[in-house]
């Protein structure tokens, strides 16, 4: 029989602790700073990450930043669900892709996008099969990725395709209230002729889902309208009317706490909203991106978790250090958060 001494020596098992994965986004790029970054300054939520990219590329960027995460190089993902089970600590790297030694931040070549989507792929597969968690994604370049991979619009859209779930929301939390999408990555002319009323219900009811099964609560959802003043009751337009009352009139009856529409360029001046759909992508964004504090992007719909930093590749300042973590650190403290949950 062990000792007390040795019981409380003894590695403990860890199975409580959600493994998480990290894409390294584009790595000329300030993916990998800011990855490295957050898991620095969150020593706790380090331990029970897997870093998915080209373990040359981190440890690059690591020695740049004067950071040592005494990275642990896995063969796979169930490698490292079993070491964090026996009580040993990552972060843990799994090679998905091999970057080019002429690697330049700054300077992005269409390897480093095929790099960079093999990462998505690699995290995707691994959270839709379980074996991770939750699944948190640095920015990648969706102009370098096509050049490969043409059909590529945008993680969300991506990460559904794999997961084979066919309508996505795409949200952003930071900003007070949250912001939702109708649309997502579509051309404004093609944005406009979805806001339909089955779209509209349907992102109600996905909406008030997900939010009830991330956080355990019914949102109050505010629905912008899509013309100037919601319509002013026809004279701008008749979509509010037409398209957005009855969707909001069919969800009330299914229980959901809806409100609006409102005018956009006012609805969040509105008090007592959690999140607010918004029927385009810049209608919704242009509010996430001027918040005065960090904006972090979520998909609901998916099987698992999905964060990620809102914000881009920034080439301009790639490799000199001076990135902002900011944005990554809330992406990893919530998908850590939601993937308990899961």
């Amino acid at each position: 029989m062990m000792s007390a001494q040795e019981l409380e020596d003894r590695p403990r098992a860890r199975d409580h602790r959600p493994l998480v994965g990290c894409t390294m986004g584009d790595p000329a790029g300030i993916g990998p700073e800011i990855l490295l970054k957050a898991l620095s300054e969150l020593p706790k939520a380090a331990t029970s990450t897997l870093l998915l990219g080209d373990p040359s590329v981190l440890r690059t960027a690591g020695q740049r930043l004067g950071i040592d995460l005494a990275f642990t190089l896995v063969g796979d993902c169930d490698e490292a669900r079993e070491r964090l089970m026996a009580g040993k600590d990552g972060p843990f790297v799994l090679s998905c892709a091999a970057v080019g030694p002429d690697l330049t931040p700054g300077q992005p070549r269409e390897t480093d996008g095929a790099a960079a989507l093999a990462c998505i792929r690699a995290g995707a597969d691994l959270a839709t099969t379980e074996k991770l968690a939750g699944l948190v994604t640095a920015p990648v370049s969706k102009e370098i990725i096509a050049i490969r991979e043409p059909a590529f619009v945008g993680h969300t859209e991506y990460l559904a395709g794999r997961a084979e779930v066919a309508n996505p929301l795409m949200l952003f939390f930071g900003p007070q209230p949250a912001v939702a999408l109708l649309t997502t990555h579509l051309p404004i002319a093609t944005a406009l002729v979805a806001v339909r009323q089955n779209r509209v219900l349907n992102k109600l009811r996905d909406l008030d889902a997900g939010w009830s099964r991330w956080f355990g609560v019914n949102p109050r959802i505010g629905v912008a309208g899509l013309n100037p003043h919601a319509g002013e009751g026809g004279i701008f337009g008749n979509e509010e009317e037409g398209e957005l009352v009855p969707a909001m009139t069919e969800a009330r009856t299914e229980g959901i706490q809806v409100s609006g529409p409102y005018a956009a360029d006012s609805i969040f001046r509105e008090p007592d909203l959690d999140v607010v759909l918004c029927m385009y992508h810049d209608q919704g964004t242009l509010i996430a991106k001027r918040a005065p504090g960090v904006s972090v992007n979520v998909t609901f719909g998916l099987p698992y978790p999905r964060t990620s930093p809102d914000h881009g590749v920034a080439y301009g300042i790639a490799g000199q250090g001076i990135a902002d973590p900011g944005a990554m650190i809330a992406a990893l403290e919530l998908c850590i958060e939601l993937s308990a949950r899961r």
